[in-house]
């Protein structure tokens, strides 16, 4: 089979690095097959944790989100990383010039829609005003469609509809641009005069959020670099370019400037790669039918589209329906894929993401090659890993923190570049959910801890993003499961990170419901803290707490564990001054009192008894034994207890082997009962009240699930979120 990069010239990644190509047989039975496609042909994103083989912000409490909560939501994500007002001469260097243009803009034509659009009573009676134009003034090439009505899909549970969409006339009908008309300037969330750009009343808010969220849409149904949009209201539009770093906006833009026929053209002419669609990605195409039987045998797909992934020399197979990526706007907008390598007739575990350019921060496959000559366990072998592009291509890399110099005002607001990256991992057939009973689900985690403890001592690299989805295993001929960690993308070198200062480092990482309670506690939460193993090793003891409220027995009902895991994983404030996130006061009340575990009266013995073991140590890193019973002498007593106790339990956090050892104590002690009730469970949960409202959370890299857990997600009526319209 000869790639479609390969046959037309496109440039291959610029530094690929093997770092082992051996693979197990190929087996045309493998116990993990792709989620079938909805008959209506309408992606769905999944409800319960990483159901969609898909890189997501975890929708940690599986229930329809509050639509206003969401668009507000979207507007907090983004209003931090929103560049502009950037001139339209600025903005139209992201393409390059057309000097042979043979028409010019029809005056008589913009004059014609101003008129137009000043006589509308409504948005409604704006849209094929507005078509026919750009459709008039654009050349060949480009559709502009009236979409108003009728979904293009469903992201997140809301059904996505701009009002037009602009598609490439190719056999594909690829979806280039979303434009949002707006019938009232009351709408646009942004001002030119305005100190930091972005207006912050609610219906601008929404209106952010709403652009925001058509445009985390367009990005995660394909596979682009970037996306542009456009927002219009009667008298002017914005244009607007989105990437994984934040997104740029123009200034007013009138419809009979030269600018926008200018814009218009450069867009048309423009390749597909500068529109922002992902030239490395292919429609698959293979050399003969035998080859083509192979794949799909092998990724079990029956006929459905497949696509090649390039990177470097090498192709993988992957089935088109995995494509769906990150909810959140920005960031690294991690896709894992099962693939199929040709090189190798086998499969792997394909890991499309955008890595943070940092100097304390190394790609992922050098990472490995660390561990693995450190003899790390319980860590996946990496096969291969490379950037996407060339570095100054203006695709691969992010733009939008270059374009700062082209906005007059100082914009108080911290951008991150972000390159193009993806790596090859050995395949992983099961995700940390995918466990059959409760003594496999702690097996599975001690051999996580192993590596973790292993990595930080003897490699000195510090994980930082201990997260259920970061925890997969294998099960062998024999039926023993072994435990992997995995995702080591924003691993910290603690040899290169010790040189530097605390504000020098990255910005505190990992998964929002899983980070140590010290690094989102509002007292701290504006210090530079850098994460330390032992904030790794408290996570570890937030995901099995979370685990064993989702997947096993206990006297939780629907409704009040819903509410729980809200309060205790998803529930974010912000600091109105700074605008920085910090947890309220449950995660640390439930660590220090053990209340939440004793409320939920947990039906199997091992889950209790880990449960109890380990907060009992870790929750020392919390109290202050003078503060807890002062200076009365009738508590000296109990004060100096308490102190012994927490140097104790300090000191024992201080070993890397702590964690594992724990488990192996409580897997191997005969009086710890973990056959009653250790079956998996998967809870149906209910509805937040309507006053609680979630905001959107950080991804965590996905993994690729078993079709039990699945059929079972589905069973349990969770599959998929109720369908919520976002607003014309």
């Amino acid at each position: 089979m000869q790639s479609n990069s390969e046959s037309d010239g496109r440039d291959a990644p610029v530094a690929s690095h093997v770092l082992d190509e051996t693979l197990p047989p190929v087996s045309s039975s493998k116990p993990v097959t792709p989620p079938p496609r909805p008959e209506d042909g309408v992606l769905k994103s999944g409800s319960t944790p990483i159901k969609n083989h898909r890189a997501v912000s975890n929708d940690f409490n599986a229930i329809p989100e509050d639509l206003d909560a969401q668009l507000v939501g979207l507007h907090a994500y983004i209003s931090g990383r929103v560049v502009g007002p950037v001139k339209v001469e600025a903005f139209t260097r992201f393409f390059p010039d057309v000097p042979d243009r043979d028409a010019q803009p029809n005056g008589k034509a913009a004059s014609d829609l101003v008129s137009n659009l000043n006589k509308a009573k409504c948005e409604e009676d704006m849209y094929e005003h507005l078509v026919s134009y750009f459709n008039a003034l654009c050349p060949s090439g480009l559709d502009f469609r009236d979409k108003h009505a009728k979904p293009i899909t469903v992201f997140e549970g809301q059904d996505i509809k701009p009002d037009i969409i602009v598609y490439a006339k190719d056999e594909d009908e690829t979806i280039e641009a979303m434009f949002e008309v707006k019938y009232n300037e009351a709408d646009d969330p942004f001002d030119d005069a305005r100190e930091g750009f972005v207006t912050t009343t609610i219906r601008a808010s929404k209106t952010l959020g709403q652009i925001t969220g058509y445009a985390t849409c367009h990005q995660a149904i394909e596979f682009r670099t970037h996306a542009f949009s456009a927002l219009i209201f009667c008298t002017y539009m914005r244009l607007l370019r989105w990437d994984r770093s934040g997104v740029v906006v123009t200034d007013k833009l009138s419809f009979d400037n030269p600018l926008l026929f200018d814009f218009l053209h450069r867009f048309s002419t423009a390749t597909a790669a500068v529109r922002g669609r992902d030239s490395t990605v292919t429609t698959a195409r293979f050399d003969s039918p035998d080859l083509e039987r192979k794949v799909r045998d092998c990724l079990e797909c029956g006929q459905k589209s497949l696509l090649n992934i390039s990177v470097g020399n090498n192709n993988y197979i992957v089935l088109k329906d995995q494509e769906i990526g990150s909810r959140s706007p920005i960031g690294r907008s991690t896709r894992c894929l099962k693939a199929y390598w040709l090189k190798t007739n086998g499969l792997v575990l394909l890991k499309d993401t955008w890595r943070v350019v940092s100097p304390t921060l190394k790609p992922e496959h050098e990472i490995y090659e660390k561990l693995h000559k450190k003899q790390v366990p319980n860590i996946p072998q990496a096969h291969l890993g490379a950037d996407i592009g060339k570095e100054n291509d203006g695709l691969h890399t992010t733009q939008t923190k270059r374009c700062l110099k082209d906005v007059e005002k100082t914009l108080d607001i911290s951008l991150r570049t972000f390159r193009h990256y993806r790596i090859v991992l050995e395949y992983l057939p099961y995700s940390l959910e995918d466990f059959k009973n409760t003594r496999e689900m702690t097996i599975v985690f001690r051999d996580a801890s192993i590596g973790h403890g292993t990595a930080a001592t003897e490699a000195e690299v510090l994980h930082r993003d201990i997260s259920n989805g970061n925890i997969m295993f294998k099960r062998h001929a024999d039926g023993a499961v072994q435990g992997y960690l995995i995702d080591w993308d924003l691993s910290l070198d603690l040899n290169l990170a010790s040189n530097q200062s605390a504000e020098a480092q990255p910005e505190r990482t990992g998964t929002w419901q899983f980070l140590a309670i010290r690094l989102v506690q509002p007292k701290e939460i504006e210090k530079p803290l850098i994460q330390d193993r032992i904030d790794d090793v408290e996570s570890f003891y937030h995901v099995f707490l979370w685990l064993a409220l989702r997947y096993t027995a206990h006297e939780l009902d629907s409704e009040m564990l819903t509410a729980r895991l809200h309060e205790n994983f998803d529930a974010m404030y912000k600091n109105p001054k700074t605008g920085k996130p910090y947890i309220g006061t449950a995660r640390r009340a439930n660590l220090k009192s053990g209340d939440l575990n004793d409320e939920a009266c947990f039906a199997n013995g091992g889950i209790q008894e880990v449960l109890l073991r380990m907060r009992h140590v870790l929750y020392q890193r919390y109290i202050d034994p003078k503060y807890t019973f002062g200076n009365s002498k009738d508590l000296e007593a109990d004060r100096k207890a308490a102190e012994v106790k927490k140097v104790a339990g300090l000191k024992a956090l201080e070993d890397s082997n702590w964690l594992p050892n724990l488990l192996n104590r409580i897997l191997d002690d005969e009086t710890v009962d973990w056959v009653t009730n250790e079956a998996r469970v998967d809870h149906v949960l209910g509805k937040l009240p309507n006053y609680v409202s979630r905001m959107p959370k950080r991804k965590t890299e996905s993994s690729l699930h078993s079709e039990g857990s699945r059929k079972a997600a589905r069973k349990s009526g969770n599959a998929t979120p109720h369908n919520r319209s976002i607003p014309n």
